[in-house]
Parts: structure tokens; C-alpha cells; sequence
């Protein structure tokens, strides 16, 4: 606790030293709401272009500014969801769930104003626990092996499986599918090409960004214009004002606070877990929120509690993920893998050693972290207007700027021209598919989970000489498979029993 406190006298001492800190935190968090916000520009893809220009900053204030973009840029994507049912960043996607029906059913204030309340509550929740118990916890990655993270990835598909309740066959083969896309190109353990059919630009595999650009905003494109030419209205949603205090009874639901603290535990040790990232734990933080509701059919045409376990989660997220770097030179998304970048091009190595010799660097980051929070809420309620005004623009002139920042965005991601085909022909994919009656969630999130599944099952297959019951020795993980179980058949249990019931009356 005595660590705990100089390493935050001294951030504290830092910025007021140096006061221009505030504004490079400031600055960041703008860009990163602007990168959120704006569909194909990322939180990576943000603190990747301001990465160079943190070279001639001090280690705090460059640390400052890339850790504001990450905090802004997260959050950021919570509009366009709303919006336009299109994730401004991966993050999130989940957020489209109830935040787009929430905004058609005349409530888009109150979608905006749960999002960013939300994503502010479980950043600074997350940092508490970052600040309290980084050393600590981070310790609990390293006990999660090949076999826990398989057990992980199933956990997560059979979750996905029970949001598609309604059609089982079609939600299972959409994960296929998004399995399958996962699988193209080189293979993780022997390294041999796959299901590239001689193009070697896919030797790479399909891209990520692109992949689920193509998704989700080109195929809502597809669709808008679809509905163009039958001649059928696009609906338009007007948003009243959006003030910093909530509406009346909005965050006084009986289950709310409890809500919140759940999603912002998932998401911190989500995030402490290396590669998993956002888009898992705000899909984990919704099925939790969904099981626990008395009334889950709610969920999916626009209530509060979805929007809420989304971006608390996804932004909790975040504070989880710097634990691992920091303490273990282990990066624990795709963003904190470019700020690790960050601090090694200021001689700084992350791990126990960053603790004991820069402890200045640790409390700023705390500080930081903190603050960039609390900037982010009161920015995007008063930056919200401008936001809307430019989502609100004509389809004639919103449609082909995003076209064009999705582009912008594949391109960016790997710098190959290739990724920009793979982003307009996903796109084309998605929208068949769509209009075949399968649901995207279940191939995007098969997409994300396919590789942590494959590659843990064959690392643990492999280190365990084929013996599969190996798994006996990882409690984690078997209880990870048993929990899946219970998570999968449990609704069918449930509407066997109803229906025994009924017959017998």
C-alpha cells in the first residue's frame, strides 16, 4: 500500500509540474472519440499513427497521450452503434444488440447517455483494481494455459449458441462460418498453407479489421441502400438533448448498480487474460446480465441493462489489459501490445523491474488512466451533439464517407491494398447471408473465437501427446467445459420440461 501511494504522489506531482500533460490527455482523448465514433478508424489504428510522434515527448506525456486515445477510442464506438447499427470500433459490437432498437423505439438520449455513464463507471472501476492489485493479478495469467484458454473459447461459443435461442441450427453454423473464415491461411503449428487456393495474399489469413468492417458496415450499407431502391423509408432517428445528468429513474432500475459492478469484474479479468480483448468480455458481460434477468426476452429490442453490461465491460476491459502489460511485459489486446511499444522506445521494460526503477512512469499511468475517464465521459456528453450532427448527415453523403473510412481503415490496418478486397467482398458475403436469415453476431464472434480455440486444442494436444484427459490436471479448464455445458443445455432442458408439463395438464 506504501508503493501504492508514492507511485501516486508522484504521478500527481508529474502533472501538476507539468501542466500541459492535461493537455495531450485532453487532446488524446478527443482524437480517440473520433477514431471510435467514426466507423473503419479504430482505438488501434489510433495509437498506432500517434505513436511516432511520441518519440520527442517526455515517457509521461507521450504514455499520456496513447493511453487517452485508448481510453476515447473505446468508448467512441458506443455512437455509431446506437446510431447507425454499425460498431464504430470492434469493441462495440455487442452494444449494437439493444443499442440501435433502444434509439429506434424513440430513446436514442438515453441509449448515448447509459453507454457513456457505463463506459466511464467500469474504466474507472477497472482502474481501481489496476492501481490496487496490478502485481497480484497478473499472476492469474500465467495460470491459464493452452487447455484453460480452449475451455475459454468454447465457454464463449456455447454463450453465443444460447443468445440465438430462437434458432439453434442457424446459430451454430453461423459460428461454422465464422470458424472457417478464421481458418484461412497459414496454420498456426505447421505452418502450412490453408484453404488459400493458391492467392498468396491470404497466406495471412482474412484480415480482422476488414473482416469485420465487412461485417457489420458494409452489409448495413448493403442493406440501407437495398431498401433505397424498394423504394422503402430509412428511418431516421432525431435525438433530443443529451445532459450530463441522467433522467429521472434511468440508473435508478432495481439490479443496476449490481449489473454494473458484475460487468465491470468480467471485463477487468477478461482483460487481464492476454488476446482475448473487448468484444469476448462484453459478450460474456451481456449473457451474465441476460441469465441473471427475470425477464430475458426483453433483451435484443432495446433495454437498458444490455446496454449498460456492454460498455462497462468493454471499457473495464481495458484497465484489466494494462495489468499484464505492465506487470509482465504481456500485452493484453491489440492496443496494449502498441503502447508496450510505447514505453520500450523510451528504454522502459515492462515487468517487475518497470515497478522498482520508474516508479514516476507507474503513477502517471494511474493517474492517467484515471483521468482520461473521467475527460472521456464529460467530452462525449458534450461533444455528442456533433457527433450526432455528422451520423445524422444525408445517406447520400454519410454512406460513401464511411465506405471510404472503412477502406481507409483496411487499408491502414496491414498496408496492403488486398485487405480492401477482402473488406468489399465480406461485405457482400455478410449481406447474402443476412437476407438467408442468419444472424451475424454468432459468425463474427465464431470469427474471434475460432483462432483461441483451434490454436489452444492443438498446443494442448500437442503438449500432451494426444492424450485429451489430460484436461483432469487443469480445473479451470474442465470446470470452463462443464459450466459450457450446463450454459448450452439448460434452455433445452427448461422448454422439455415446460412441454412435459403442458402435455401432462
Amino acid at each position: 500500500m506504501e508503493y501504492i501511494i508514492d507511485a501516486l504522489g508522484m504521478g500527481w506531482w508529474y502533472l501538476f509540474e507539468n501542466p500541459i500533460t492535461f493537455l495531450y490527455i485532453i487532446g488524446g482523448v478527443f482524437l480517440g472519440l473520433v477514431f471510435g465514433a467514426i466507423p473503419g478508424l479504430t482505438a488501434t489504428l489510433g495509437v498506432v499513427l500517434i505513436l511516432p510522434f511520441t518519440y520527442i515527448l517526455a515517457p509521461e506525456d507521450g504514455m499520456a497521450l496513447l493511453l487517452a486515445i485508448y481510453v476515447g477510442g473505446i468508448a467512441g464506438g458506443l455512437i455509431a452503434s446506437v446510431l447507425l447499427n454499425i460498431p464504430g470500433s470492434p469493441a462495440a459490437m455487442v452494444t449494437c444488440f439493444d443499442g440501435s432498437p433502444m434509439a429506434r423505439n424513440g430513446r436514442p438520449a438515453d441509449a448515448l447517455y447509459l453507454g457513456t455513464f457505463s463506459s466511464a463507471v467500469g474504466g474507472i472501476l477497472s482502474a481501481i483494481v489496476l492501481v490496487l492489485l496490478a502485481s497480484q493479478l497478473a499472476k492469474i495469467a500465467l495460470k491459464f494455459g493452452a487447455w484453460e484458454y480452449f475451455g475459454l473459447g468454447i465457454f464463449g461459443v456455447c454463450i453465443v449458441v444460447k443468445l440465438c435461442a430462437d434458432d439453434y441450427i442457424k446459430g451454430f453454423l453461423g459460428i461454422i462460418i465464422g470458424m472457417t473464415i478464421a481458418m484461412v491461411g497459414m496454420d498456426p503449428v505447421l505452418m502450412n498453407n490453408r484453404f488459400t487456393y493458391g492467392v498468396w495474399q491470404l497466406e495471412g489469413g482474412f484480415p480482422q479489421v476488414a473482416t469485420l468492417m465487412g461485417l457489420f458496415a458494409l452489409t448495413e450499407i448493403y442493406t440501407q441502400v437495398n431498401k433505397m431502391f424498394a423504394k422503402e423509408k430509412i428511418h431516421t432517428i432525431p435525438v433530443q438533448k443529451v445532459g450530463f445528468l441522467p433522467s429521472k429513474g434511468l440508473l435508478g432500475k432495481p439490479g443496476m448498480l449490481k449489473n454494473i459492478l458484475r460487468s465491470a469484474a468480467i471485463g477487468t479479468g477478461i482483460g487481464i487474460l492476454p488476446g482475448v480483448g473487448q468484444t469476448t468480455s462484453s459478450l460474456l458481460a451481456y449473457n451474465a446480465a441476460k441469465g441473471s434477468d427475470p425477464h430475458p426476452e426483453k433483451y435484443g429490442t432495446g433495454c437498458e441493462e444490455g446496454i449498460v453490461s456492454s460498455e462497462t465491460a468493454n471499457n473495464a476491459c481495458c484497465g484489466g489489459a494494462l495489468i499484464p502489460m505492465l506487470s509482465l511485459g504481456i500485452p493484453g489486446d491489440t492496443v496494449t501490445a502498441v503502447l508496450l511499444g510505447g514505453l520500450m522506445i523510451h528504454g522502459m521494460t515492462p515487468g517487475p523491474l518497470l515497478f522498482r526503477d520508474h516508479q514516476h512512469i507507474i503513477g502517471a499511468i494511474y493517474i492517467v488512466f484515471i483521468l482520461s475517464n473521467i475527460i472521456m465521459f464529460l467530452m462525449e456528453i458534450g461533444l455528442i451533439r456533433v457527433f450526432i450532427r455528422v451520423l445524422s448527415s444525408p445517406v447520400n453523403i454519410l454512406f460513401p464517407a464511411i465506405l471510404a473510412m472503412c477502406t481507409l481503415g483496411s487499408f491502414a490496418a496491414n498496408n496492403k491494398i488486398f485487405d480492401c478486397w477482402i473488406f468489399l467482398f465480406i461485405g457482400v458475403i455478410g449481406f447474402l447471408l443476412l437476407n438467408s436469415g442468419f444472424s451475424l453476431p454468432p459468425i463474427i464472434l465464431g470469427f474471434i473465437l475460432g483462432p483461441i480455440i483451434e490454436d489452444s486444442w492443438r498446443v494442448a494436444m500437442i503438449s500432451s501427446r494426444g492424450d485429451i484427459f489430460s484436461i483432469a490436471t487443469h480445473p479451470i479448464a474442465y470446470g470452463l467445459l462443464i459450466v459450457s455445458a450446463v450454459v448450452l443445455l439448460w434452455p433445452v432442458f427448461m422448454r422439455s420440461l415446460k412441454n412435459s408439463r403442458l402435455q401432462s395438464a
